[in-house]
């Protein structure tokens, strides 16, 4: 199951919950991107169903290339997701 969806903005990567859930959930899955090093909050959607962002600064500049630093920025990315998507799971 898909629970985080992540992209590149900005020098960071934003990851963000693919599904909607009650504020006491999603105060538990901000917890885990905020141990996880993540710069997060927690978004209303509608109603009472909200989701998480987070952003993990990486430093990296598209229009300077270094393919060794892109590199770690796709590790970092594919670390930091599986681990979100299992803990989220969890929850």
């Amino acid at each position: 199951m898909k629970n985080i969806e992540c992209h590149y903005k900005d020098g960071s990567l934003v990851f963000c919950t693919t599904h909607c859930y009650p504020y006491a959930k999603a105060h538990k899955i901000l917890d885990v991107f905020n141990v996880m090093g993540l710069v997060s909050r927690i978004r209303l959607k509608s109603g009472q169903s909200f989701n998480v962002i987070g952003r993990l600064p990486v430093n990296y500049d598209p229009f300077i290339p270094d393919q060794g630093k892109w590199t770690d920025v796709v590790s970092r990315l594919v670390e930091t997701k599986q681990a979100l998507e299992n803990e989220v799971q969890a929850i």
